[in-house]
């Protein structure tokens, strides 16, 4: 019996078979590799489309918050700014200051409105009783006829009980 000793030309194949085969395991390897950072990649987008869905959510209900009033104090209940997370975009954190500085500029609004109703009222009473104190003096001194009018003398009534919280009877 003879032996076959490997010629060079058939070592070669199986050389050529060996690098395919390790070609084969490096793209096996690499292809997984890439299939991890995809799949963690996907898992990242997925965490922070939740997390903007949460902050999105969040955002409308302290809107809705802000806009209702409390019957009580008739200004708006303020709750605390939504916890910026690291998937919230720099827009959120400037709405929230948008929305922020509108509510301040309201309330300074509300307050300036409230005020100048206090003085107008506070007018409005010193006004009053300016004229039933010279309606009063007047007819006192009987200096100055009041009006011979009935809606003359009705109106100096009115202010005269406006003035003294009682009824006056004209002459």
């Amino acid at each position: 019996m003879t032996t076959h000793q490997p010629t060079p030309s058939s070592s070669e194949p199986a050389r050529q078979l060996d690098a395919l085969q390790h070609e084969l395991d490096q793209a096996q390897t690499s292809a997984k590799r890439w299939r991890r950072l995809y799949e963690v990649e996907a898992q990242q987008r997925q965490n922070e489309t939740e997390v903007a869905e949460q902050t999105i959510q969040g955002l409308r209900a302290e809107i809705q918050r802000l806009c209702q009033f409390s019957s009580s104090s008739g200004t708006p209940v303020l709750m605390p700014a939504p916890r910026q997370s690291e998937g919230s975009s720099n827009s959120d954190s400037r709405l929230h200051n948008q929305i922020a500085n509108l509510i301040a500029e309201r309330d300074q609004l509300l307050q300036a409105l409230e005020q100048e109703q206090r003085n107008h009222e506070k007018t409005k009473e010193n006004l009053i009783r300016a004229l039933g104190d010279a309606l009063g003096a007047q007819k006192r001194k009987r200096s100055l006829v009041l009006p011979s009018s009935r809606a003359g003398a009705r109106a100096g009534a009115i202010i005269l009980k406006d003035r003294d919280g009682r009824q006056f009877k004209p002459d």
